[in-house]
């Protein structure tokens, strides 16, 4: 029987890094990663990039609310420029794709000065002076330092809170370890170069191998399609050098043949292509991309593309799935978030920025700035958005009810509110809708504090029935 080399048509190479890691004969379920096995994965396979980044980025699709309490605005605004300046989005999302990708990462704070050294703990002074940069570490870069303690009896068990890369230490204030995954006792992860945490890819081996399997049977199919099957009657056994060249040009016409041309058959041949109706298997791909997502614990529509049966605002399973997963990698963000938040808090409100602020607003010239940043450091909230936005029709809904509530509540106590009172209702209700954007494109603006002055000297009720006169106000002339 004859034998297919899939391999050796020159559409793949043998010394391809493909081809290297996804031989069948050399992965099967449960086997190990290597560092460069996770590297391979990341940079060649169709799936690596999309299983690491696409989470990721649905996660940080947009930023936090950041939430300041009994703080100016321009005291957010100052920490989201100074977010920006930083590129701190992108060095928190390097640093937890390093981490899916290996199991490990790390992100350190280097000096750009002289005065500064690796080793010395990083202060508030270096923040405010913008003295600093950052690199995001794999654990190729910080090998031999991320050995951690294998004594249970140990506090620090299992903890890895200080790196040294090429032999040169960093102290733990520069440096946050992102770990993807705890880390299990005595099990050592060969991509991290420790006893630490797991690569995404570690249960998703087998299923990947299987994926690129598909591709290669689907790249056979379509360099068969093309093949032509002559049905054409044989010469006898006897073959002459002249008949053999009349072959060679019926089916040379038959090779070069297009659309509007015209060839000649004899009534007992016939002209087919290969039949490959009994190669489909859509099912066997969509099953392999399925046991992907299972061994990654992520939703299967992540990778099948498929769109959710019900919208978001149904409470359909597919959409609770996803939410509850890109909640999940959130919190999994959580620390680097933590760690990036106290640099930009200390870089941002430096004391020069202080100074300028007591210079416009006179409480703040009654304390000092240690007082004032812990004030606002303790106060600071980041909230993160909904994990999925519903569609237009939903929103509108919800702002019709919105817009209901409201109109209830002024209607209720409207009648009952005079002067600053009624300013601040009025104040209340305008807020609230010019929130419902889907409703009203245009904002409502009114001057609160005309209607509170006209309702306090009573000029904001309707003139009675028959009266033409208007009532005298003391201290006050109407013309």
């Amino acid at each position: 029987m004859a034998e297919i080399d899939v391999y050796g048509g020159g559409a793949i190479n043998d010394n391809s890094p493909l081809l290297q890691i996804l031989r069948a004969s050399e992965i099967s379920a449960g086997n190990s990663l290597s560092y460069e096995l996770c590297k391979l994965i990341y940079l060649y396979h169709p799936l690596g990039k999309k299983t690491v980044d696409s989470p990721i980025a649905r996660a940080m699709y947009k930023r936090r609310e950041i939430v300041v309490k009994e703080s100016p605005e321009c005291v957010i605004e100052r920490f989201n420029d100074v977010w920006d300046s930083l590129q701190a989005d992108y060095y928190i999302a390097d640093c937890e794709r390093l981490a899916r990708i290996y199991g490990i990462s790390s992100l350190a704070v280097l000096p750009t000065s002289d005065r500064f050294k690796t080793s010395d703990p990083v202060t508030p002074e270096q923040y405010w002076s913008g003295e600093f940069r950052f690199n995001s570490l794999d654990p190729l870069n910080t090998a031999g330092s991320l050995v951690g303690i294998l004594n249970p009896n140990d506090p620090e068990f299992l903890k890895y809170e200080q790196i040294a890369v090429m032999g040169q230490p960093y102290h733990r204030s520069r440096t946050h370890i992102q770990l993807y995954e705890n880390p299990i006792y005595l099990s050592y992860t060969g991509s991290a170069f420790g006893f630490v945490g797991r690569s995404v890819f570690s249960r998703a081996l087998y299923p990947l191998q299987s994926f690129v399997q598909s591709m290669v049977a689907d790249n056979l199919m379509m360099v068969k399609s093309g093949v032509m099957v002559a049905k054409i009657k044989q010469p006898g056994s006897i073959i002459d050098r002249l008949m053999a060249a009349a072959q060679d040009v019926r089916l040379n016409i038959l090779k070069i043949a297009r659309t509007g041309n015209t060839i000649s058959i004899m009534p007992d041949e016939s002209i087919e292509s290969l039949d490959l109706n009994n190669l489909t298997y859509q099912d066997q791909r969509k099953n392999i991309l399925e046991n992907i997502a299972l061994s990654l614990d992520m939703p299967p529509s992540f990778l099948t593309g498929d769109s959710l049966s019900q919208g978001f605002g149904e409470g359909s399973e597919d959409a609770k799935l996803i939410a509850g997963y890109i909640d999940r990698v959130r919190l999994d963000m959580d620390p680097i978030y933590k760690y990036m938040d106290n640099i930009v808090m200390h870089t941002a409100w430096s004391p020069d920025y202080f100074q300028s602020l007591r210079n416009r607003i006179p409480e703040y010239r009654n304390i000092s700035y240690e007082q004032w940043f812990t004030q606002c450091k303790r106060s600071f909230q980041a909230i993160w958005p909904e994990a999925l936005e519903p569609d237009k029709k939903e929103r509108t809904d919800h702002q019709k009810n919105i817009y209901t509530s409201v109109l209830e509540v002024y209607n209720t106590i409207g009648g009952e509110c005079t002067g600053q009172n009624k300013a601040q209702l009025l104040d209340w209700v305008i807020g609230n809708l010019n929130e419902a954007e889907d409703l009203f494109p245009n904002k409502l603006s009114l001057d609160t504090d005309e209607i509170a002055f006209r309702s306090i000297l009573g000029l904001d009720q309707p003139p009675e029935e028959n009266d033409e006169t208007t009532p005298e106000v003391p201290g006050l002339h109407v013309h």
